[in-house]
């Protein structure tokens, strides 16, 4: 079985719309900066990026999960977004935070981004025994 985590990154990194939709749960929640978007169509719509201007690609840093074997829980993925210029690749800036999973038969069910790692860490129950 694929890490959904990872495959969500991957996918979105890819701007693989097909694989990214199908690692998300049926009812999946994207808690982005312009809004809640719910469902799998919804994602597919957030997740499409057109072409040209600042792009990012996700670096992975590292990753906390809980019962990831299981399907279920949550992760929480210590992330570099590193922005390019589409046209030439060249680099447009970068910066750390944290996105947050909540996981139901490994697929997303939630995902949720925090411009502070701790706060992601702490709000995902991940405080204890962490850097």
């Amino acid at each position: 079985m694929t890490d959904p985590v990872r495959e969500f990154i991957r996918a979105f990194n890819e701007r693989d719309l097909d694989a990214f939709v199908a690692v998300l749960d049926p009812e999946v929640e994207l808690h982005a900066m312009r809004g809640l978007r719910k469902g799998k169509e919804e994602a597919r719509l957030w997740a499409t990026r057109p072409p040209g201007g600042v792009q990012q690609t996700i670096e992975l840093e590292k990753l906390y999960e809980d019962a990831a074997e299981s399907g279920r829980g949550s992760a929480v993925a210590l992330v570099r977004r590193v922005w390019h210029w589409d046209e030439d690749g060249s680099p447009a800036g970068e910066d750390e935070m944290a996105w947050v999973f909540e996981l139901r038969d490994h697929r997303v069910r939630s995902w949720r981004p925090f411009e502070d790692r701790t706060a992601a860490l702490r709000a995902a129950g991940f405080d204890h025994g962490t850097e």
